[in-house]
């Protein structure tokens, strides 16, 4: 069983929010740590940089145990639309021929669904600066933007957040860069 303490979990989100990751840092997968002021973190690796140990190092039992102690939430992530939309394109791709026949009996038109979602009400300041810095060019690339924006002429770039607001990440110029559309869903599917 594995203890931690307030210090050490706060000291944890600050190196995060940092951009530190633990060990081989890949996606978070479904528990996360809610702070205080809504702040989302994913579970297993704050409490994997609180203890210093790798994640596959501790049950995520533990953390789920030890963490709310400190005044901290934990929730489960739900699974997102879009992901359970990846995962069946993935077992599409592996049985063409059953592929094949859902496609000779799939309707035309897709089903409609309602959802509802947060979203980070941003600060258009800081998408303007970062925008107004990059000059048209990608800033991971430093490619020109690949097209002009059909409302008003500008270079099409994407105002990435290097820490990611969902991840507790600040609505800031300095955690913003300006990306061309490849680089962005590289920084989030790379």
């Amino acid at each position: 069983m594995t203890t931690i303490t307030a210090a050490a979990l706060k000291a944890a989100i600050r190196r995060y929010d940092a951009g530190h990751r633990p060990f081989r840092y890949t996606q978070p997968r479904a528990w996360y740590l809610i702070t205080p002021r809504g702040s989302a973190y994913p579970l297993k690796y704050i409490f994997a940089l609180a203890i210093g140990v790798k994640p596959s190092k501790f049950n995520t039992s533990d953390a789920i145990r030890e963490v709310p102690k400190h005044g901290y939430e934990i929730r489960r992530e739900q699974k997102s639309a879009e992901t359970d939309f990846n995962r069946r394109v993935l077992a599409s791709l592996q049985d063409p021929k059953a592929r094949a026949a859902r496609l000779a009996r799939a309707p035309k038109l897709p089903k409609r669904a309602l959802r509802e979602v947060i979203v980070f009400d941003r600060n258009p300041d800081v998408v303007a600066e970062v925008l107004y810095k990059a000059k048209g060019r990608c800033e991971v690339c430093k490619r020109p933007a690949p097209f002009a924006k059909r409302l008003d002429g500008t270079p099409y770039l994407e105002v990435h957040h290097k820490v990611q607001l969902a991840h507790g990440g600040e609505d800031t110029v300095a955690n913003a860069l300006a990306l061309c559309p490849n680089c962005h869903r590289r920084a989030h599917h790379g």
